[in-house]
């Protein structure tokens, strides 16, 4: 009798992270190492054309997802996604005990009591916050609602770039995944991220490996940038590029343009004060919540976490120590050089990646 064998089937790769940013395709795909992880491959793409104008275009998306991909070594097409910013509400939330029904169906019923959801028009998702040992006031969550409609055609959009949709993720919970990944051991230290976007800015703290709180701040590149347009006369445009230029200013700057640096830490300094009270009510929330704890390290990324200085007028707001966040420190493999101008925007894409690699 003759016995036939059938070929194993092989094991498909992990999953890319992909996050179609404001303005540019970010990409990274992650394996299992050693206990750790390994970088597949990474790489952040500036669109041809305004974001919007590039959804909307499928054959000339795919031709420019296919490009991306090509760009470096990614395997396959499968990915994990988050839905854009202003497309999903997440917001903290207190789920009751409940008898009789399961922790979705608590959430579900909290989301719409307490927040107002129509749970038929809408897709929720929940992540766990983690708080202080023994605290029985509930269960707390951080809720992500989006529409329905809005989450198929962000589907639709990744089918019609060739993609694999495997999940979507909630945004703050694969940063938290990140910044837990790259801590490692240090699990009874809290850390909070200061991720700077162009209007709004997000603060998210984990307290050893889990998310305890995510929200979204009044700071941001283009109110600093009204701000010393106004104060100085300038086009919007020329205070952005002296942002980028000078950052945020210094009361002790020396050299050629001094004068300049101080003056725009004067104008910015209202802001900078408002932030540093963010700051000292986001300490306290997690002392609060960890029954004395404090945050141990304050990371940047973003827009700002490019400007000249910014680790020192960030330490002049938070008597915290203050690094400029590198994705690449979750993986076990140090990047490529021409890895580094990607390493500044792939955040979100190395959290989901991190998803990807664990579960597959």
């Amino acid at each position: 009798m003759k016995l036939f064998r059938f070929p194993a089937r092989a094991t498909p790769a992990p999953p890319i992270g992909a996050d179609f940013a404001a303005t540019s395709l970010n990409l990274v795909q992650a394996a299992p190492r050693d206990g750790g992880f390994s970088l597949v491959a990474a790489a952040s793409v500036p669109y041809p054309v305004a974001r919007a104008e590039l959804l909307a275009a499928p054959a000339e998306l795919a031709r420019f997802v296919g490009a991306a991909l090509a760009s470096a070594p990614f395997k396959g097409r499968r990915v994990i996604s988050a839905l854009p910013p202003a497309d999903v509400r997440i917001l903290p939330l207190t789920v009751p005990a409940a008898p009789n029904q399961t922790e979705g169906q608590a959430v579900a019923r909290a989301a719409t009591e307490q927040l107002g959801v129509d749970p038929a028009a809408s897709v929720l998702d929940y992540y766990p916050i983690r708080g202080a040992d023994g605290d029985s006031s509930g269960r707390q969550v951080l809720v992500a609602a989006a529409d329905k409609a809005r989450v198929l055609a962000y589907l639709a959009m990744l089918e019609s770039a060739r993609l694999e949709p495997v999940a979507l993720d909630i945004g703050p919970a694969a940063i938290a995944r990140l910044l837990a990944t790259i801590h490692g051991n240090d699990i009874g230290q809290s850390v909070l991220l200061l991720n700077f976007g162009a209007a709004r800015s997000f603060v998210t703290v984990i307290w050893g490996r889990r998310l305890m709180l995510d929200r979204e701040i009044d700071f941001g590149e283009e109110q600093l940038a009204a701000s010393l347009a106004a104060a100085l006369e300038l086009p919007p445009a020329t205070a952005t590029s002296l942002l980028r230029e000078h950052g945020i200013g210094s009361r002790a700057a020396s050299g050629p343009h001094a004068d300049l640096r101080r003056a725009i830490h004067e104008v910015l300094h209202p802001a900078c004060l408002a932030l540093a009270d963010e700051l000292a009510h986001t300490q306290v929330y997690v002392a609060s919540r960890t029954r004395g704890s404090t945050i141990s390290r304050v990371y940047l990324n973003g827009s700002l976490a490019r400007y000249p200085d910014i680790q020192a007028r960030i330490g002049e707001l938070i008597d915290v120590p203050v690094h400029l966040l590198d994705p690449f420190d979750a993986f076990v493999a140090a990047p490529h050089a021409d890895d580094e101008r990607a390493g500044r925007s792939i955040a979100l894409a190395a959290g989901l990646a991190l998803r990807g690699a664990l579960h597959g």
